[in-house]
């Protein structure tokens, strides 16, 4: 075999190894992406599922929930770096929501008022945050 055959399969190699390296990298973000996505789903499905009920025990059990998917998402092993702020800001939001709900209930069976409207404004806030930092995420995990 000449030298500039050997060069040629060489670097022929060289290619096809760095696209597989390339492709398993996005492949690898697409599934930490998927990862994070599916948590936030199971969430959304069982909050919404519940967001009129009027029984406290429900929504105590929201609250759990909440708690268990920050927690769920605070343990997901997330190597890219972008996408563990992501998988942070959703933990961080989850467990605002279960904090908040909590201390919601807790206010309304004191009657207290000022501490229900209080509340009220920092889940509304939350329920801001929630969808713009999906919204990012979603534009990270679409783009190459």
């Amino acid at each position: 075999m000449t030298f500039s055959k050997k060069c040629f399969i060489n670097a022929s190699l060289l290619v096809i190894l760095s696209n597989l390296i390339l492709v398993s990298c996005s492949e690898n973000r697409v599934y930490q992406c998927k990862k994070i996505i599916s948590i936030t789903q199971e969430i959304a499905k069982e909050s919404q599922a519940n967001r009129k009920t009027e029984d406290i025990q429900e929504a105590l059990q929201v609250a759990d929930s909440f708690e268990k998917a920050a927690a769920e998402m605070r343990n997901l092993s997330i190597s890219d770096e972008n996408l563990v702020k992501y998988q942070l800001g959703f933990a961080n939001i989850y467990q605002g929501y279960a904090q908040t709900t909590r201390k919601f209930i807790l206010a309304l069976q004191k009657r207290d008022i000022n501490t229900v409207k209080l509340m009220q404004q920092q889940l509304q806030q939350l329920g801001q945050k929630e969808p713009k930092l999906g919204n990012r995420m979603n534009s990270y995990c679409q783009s190459k």
